[in-house]
């Protein structure tokens, strides 16, 4: 009996994909599993690709670096006042606008008030009753020292005249928060060298008592507020250097930071940082837009080019780290404010890792078209 064995000729069928090395076919009827989290964060590149690809191993450096922020002149917070009144009245004259300066003790406005005529008519009754209780004790102690006098009636007399100048003191302090005048007007003045911010009140109005007549702001009290990223706040230092460059000032002028606020700007992701000139004559005048570079702390700190560094989705920063020859994982970063062409990198990464410096969008791609 004969036997013919028939052999199929083999086919060779390309492997698509982007892993660089070989592995063991998976049976035809096997199913394929699902890919792990941690896979879905690795990318293989063919061996042709590799060429494009730029890597480098990182450490920490030191460079002095600065932070470039929007900034803007203002006023602080203690060197606004306001001047206003403490009796109801009607506005006579105004005699400031907006943009004055003015000095202190200067008027700023006139007002009409029964109130104030009032607060003067019992001021001047009570300098009256003060004259009458001293002359009435005095006429008691007279009496008393003859021996016709009742040392009841000395005591009562005592008591009328401390009840008398209370009520003076009382009527006295009144006055000198109205200020000064005659009968019923009242001449709101400036407590200090100052700008006028704004007017509330013009000619004919009607105010309460407490009722902010005008804001005003010290001149000399002026600061440079620059706005500065959330995540570059680290970098920043009380006391650290800056250039200031203001539109109407031919030549930047220094100064250095003196704190920043507690709070971030929920929708812009920025926090004030505050800066004083270190000249302080030179006349800033609130409303003065700017830009700063402010001279950041110059901890060891891994450095990338730009163009390595990606950012997902609009949200996520990520970077490319080779783990094998030809094989790399998708690393989220927190970074600080490119200069010059590089990145600092401020969480994620640390020294002696091989990073992807150059064709980082490449190895991207290739990401994308796996999902």
């Amino acid at each position: 009996m004969r036997i013919v064995l028939l052999i199929a000729p083999l086919v060779l069928l390309p492997v698509i994909g982007c892993e660089r090395h070989n592995e063991p076919a998976s049976p035809p009827d096997a199913q394929k599993a699902p890919p792990s989290p941690s896979d879905k964060r690795t990318v293989s590149l063919r061996p042709e690709s590799l060429p494009y690809i730029v890597v480098r191993e990182v450490q920490p450096e030191v460079i002095a670096g600065a932070i470039t922020a929007p900034a803007r002149v203002d006023f602080r917070a203690q060197a606004i006042s306001t001047a206003g009144t403490v009796v109801a009245g009607r506005v006579n004259k105004v005699y400031v606008q907006a943009g004055d300066r003015i000095k202190a003790g200067a008027p700023l406005a006139t007002l009409v008030s029964s109130e104030a005529a009032q607060m003067r008519a019992d001021y001047t009754r009570a300098e009256a009753e003060l004259a009458r209780a001293d002359d009435h004790l005095r006429r008691q102690l007279e009496m008393q020292r003859t021996g016709v006098g009742l040392e009841i009636e000395r005591v009562e007399a005592e008591t009328q005249l401390k009840q008398a100048d209370t009520e003076l003191e009382r009527s006295r302090d009144f006055l000198r928060l109205l200020g000064e005048g005659s009968a019923g007007e009242v001449v709101v003045r400036a407590p200090i060298d100052s700008t006028v911010l704004k007017a509330h009140v013009s000619t004919g109005a009607t105010v309460g008592p407490g009722s902010p007549l005008f804001d005003l702001g010290e001149p000399s009290a002026a600061w440079i507020i620059a706005d500065v990223f959330e995540k570059d706040l680290l970098l920043v230092e009380k006391g650290a250097k800056a250039v200031i460059e203001l539109a109407s000032f031919p030549d930047p002028i220094r100064g250095h930071v003196v704190g920043e606020s507690a709070a971030i700007q929920t929708e812009l992701r920025r926090a004030s940082v505050f800066i004083e000139a270190d000249n302080p004559k030179i006349p800033l005048r609130p409303g003065m837009y700017a830009r700063v570079t402010i001279e950041a702390s110059a901890p060891s700190r891994i450095m990338l080019p730009t163009a390595a560094v990606l950012i997902k989705d609009g949200r996520e920063t990520v970077i490319y780290v080779e783990t094998a020859p030809g094989r790399f994982e998708v690393r989220p970063v927190q970074v600080g404010q490119a200069r010059e062409g590089l990145t600092p990198v401020l969480k994620g990464l640390s020294g002696g890792e091989r990073v992807v410096v150059g064709g980082a969008l490449l190895i991207d791609g290739e990401a994308a078209m796996l999902l």
